[in-house]
């Protein structure tokens, strides 16, 4: 038996991997390569230039973190939590805030309650659409990271799942489960009785309209952590 997570085995903290590795064998494969894009000077321009950024990615808090980016003024920055919060006033970050819950929603609450002004949204290529930010008409996106997978990717993941039977998979992203269906639908028996575990709303809803057995979050702080225990909790129930 074995869990599947699709989360960088590196960021996930020391503590929580022995307990992982104490109930069961995990097997850390996010099914995503992450990458900076390129951005023209014109886009360099909107953000040097942004008097509010929202940051909702913890991959695009590296991108930002990691370029030069000097700002004609300081400006406000709206994050998902508190740890991604903590990155940027460890860079001199003194204008910053988050929602009560991780979570979109609760973020567009936020944005919604502040006095309207243009906000630069910092977003990847497959950001979740149709949600709440999005709705925001003051919210401009800009794409700094491309989310991608290829054929040999998959194949590679198909190679190292082969013998082995899953039982609880944590899915980070609806992304993550559109790929993981095309490798499930390969080794089919190895995935025969599955819980499934997520970290907010929009993939929760992805695998419950397919009739998954599927665990969502109950409070919207540090989901991380609380799903990969709870996947350790109800593993030891059921042995």
């Amino acid at each position: 038996m074995a869990f599947l997570i699709t989360y960088p085995k590196e960021k996930v903290e020391p503590e929580l991997q022995a307990q992982l590795a104490s109930v069961t064998m995990p097997m850390y494969l996010p099914l995503r390569q992450l990458v900076a894009t390129r951005l023209i000077p014109a886009e360099v321009a909107k953000i040097r230039t942004a008097t509010g950024i929202v940051i909702t990615s913890q991959f695009a808090l590296h991108v930002y973190l990691n370029r030069d980016w000097h700002h004609a003024t300081k400006p406000e920055f709206f994050v998902l939590s508190q740890k991604m919060a903590t990155q940027l006033q460890a860079k001199g970050v003194a204008q910053v805030s988050y929602p009560v819950e991780e979570n979109q929603a609760s973020l567009a609450q936020l944005l919604a309650s502040r006095p309207k002004r243009q906000l630069l949204w910092l977003t990847g290529n497959r950001h979740v659409k149709h949600n709440q930010l999005s709705a925001l008409p003051h919210l401009t996106q800009l794409t700094c990271y491309q989310n991608t997978w290829s054929q040999t990717q998959e194949d590679q993941v198909v190679s190292q799942l082969k013998g082995h039977q899953i039982t609880r998979i944590l899915v980070t992203s609806p992304s993550s489960y559109t790929r993981l269906q095309a490798i499930e639908t390969r080794l089919a028996p190895q995935f025969s009785a599955v819980t499934y575990y997520t970290l907010g709303n929009s993939t929760f809803t992805l695998i419950s309209g397919n009739e998954k057995n599927v665990v969502k979050p109950v409070s919207n702080r540090h989901v991380l952590r609380q799903m990969l225990q709870k996947m350790c909790n109800d593993e030891v129930e059921n042995q």
